[in-house]
């Protein structure tokens, strides 16, 4: 892929990718830490306190607390594979801008 670069303003700006992508990783410990949270008060709740017509939530509201810190694993990931494309790119940009330079060299 042909992305035209002539300068080196043109790259990509991969310093700020990577830092708002660590910046969004670290936001995500906020969902490990509600699903923690969601997850011990299932456990301090025992089945009767949350039970309507000897039908208990506990259960479900201890799946939704394993659910929000699984979320943390799935949107990290999303972060990772972003970064990783995004160096790709920038790999890609360089090497297209030292050709350029090679290039201009020869004329």
């Amino acid at each position: 892929m042909s992305y035209g670069i002539t300068s080196k303003s043109q790259l990509i700006d991969i310093n700020t990718i990577k830092a708002g992508c660590e910046m969004y990783i670290n936001a995500l410990d906020d969902f490990e830490k509600s699903g923690e949270d969601v997850v011990l008060a299932a456990e301090k709740c025992d089945k009767n306190a949350l039970s309507v017509d000897d039908t208990t939530f506990q259960y479900s509201i201890n799946d939704i607390g394993i659910e929000l810190k699984s979320v943390k694993q799935t949107l990290t990931g999303y972060a990772n594979q972003v970064l990783t494309d995004a160096i790709n790119v920038y790999n890609q940009q360089v090497n297209e801008y030292n050709e350029y330079l090679r290039n201009q060299q020869k004329k």
